[in-house]
């Protein structure tokens, strides 16, 4: 179990960086973001992750009582808005993630292709809130791509719950407080 955890965080840090980075290279803007309770004003800096979902959105889609969000990159420059949620017990670090970034892909097809360029190759356009929404196999992740803001979720469903209804969910919920 320890070592899927790892894994999992490791591929979510992977993904996370290359998303965040993306629009730097893509010669994003971060400069059109929203305070904590959703409105439009400042940088991406200015997103706390940890508003983005409630502790029942959580709930609902692990079937776990969340513990208080926390930043994992905090006091990192330039890190993109991420906040993990550990167990509300603490017998889990984590069991769930947001990140946010710049949507600086302009279609499934040209994020597809720069996904594949950097190794990820287990991608499912799926229905979800966003433009397109992508999901990246093996890792429990979604990434729902809206007007200006990326939203990437990760997490275990709840037992019997579909991951791409619940993390459906989670983006719509997000993109619904940034957008």
């Amino acid at each position: 179990m320890c070592s899927r955890i790892a894994r999992t965080l490791a591929g979510s840090l992977v993904v996370s960086v290359m998303v965040a980075t993306a629009p730097a290279c893509a010669g994003g803007d971060d400069e059109a973001a929203v305070s904590e309770t959703g409105s439009t004003s400042g940088s991406l800096e200015d997103i706390d992750a940890c508003a983005l979902l409630t502790s029942d959105e959580i709930r609902a889609a692990t079937g776990q009582e969340p513990g208080t969000g926390i930043d994992p990159m905090d006091g990192v420059s330039a890190s993109a808005p991420i906040c993990a949620w550990p167990s509300a017990d603490g017998s889990i670090t984590e069991i769930a993630q947001i990140l946010v970034s710049i949507a600086s892909a302009d279609s499934y097809e040209s994020y597809r292709q720069s996904m594949e360029q950097e190794g990820f190759t287990d991608l499912q356009q799926v229905d979800g809130p966003g433009r397109f929404n992508a999901l990246l196999g093996g890792l429990n992740m979604l990434q729902s791509f809206g007007e200006r803001f990326m939203v990437q979720v990760m997490f275990e469903p709840a037992p019997g719950r579909d991951f791409v209804e619940a993390a459906t969910e989670l983006t719509r919920a997000a993109l619904g407080r940034l957008e």
